[in-house]
């Protein structure tokens, strides 16, 4: 996902009571108390859920940050993005304008 120069999003889970994240080293899963679905994700997966669980918004690049514990160039955004979306996809997560 790209966005326009100076676009930025937010991103928040609003469902923080009904998702309940189980990690692994090897990733994890998702249950969704919704519809008792489980989504299986990957170990990067599993961390951004983990952070956008407190139902506090946050925007790609300090998602990126949070991961690498270093500024993130922008192939790392991206990748973030597209787990966002992804995410959003699954109804996990909504964006919001920042």
């Amino acid at each position: 996902m790209t966005l326009a120069p100076g676009g930025s999003l937010a991103w928040v889970c609003r469902r923080t009571q009904a998702l309940l994240l189980r990690r692994w080293p090897e990733g994890g899963v998702v249950y969704d108390a919704a519809d008792g679905s489980l989504s299986a994700v990957s170990p990067v997966a599993a961390e951004l859920i983990e952070r956008l669980l407190d139902g506090q918004p946050r925007d790609a690049e300090a998602l990126a940050r949070h991961l690498l514990q270093a500024t993130p160039e922008p192939e790392d955004i991206d990748g973030v993005n597209q787990h966002l979306a992804q995410f959003e996809h699954m109804g996990f997560i909504e964006r919001m304008p920042s």
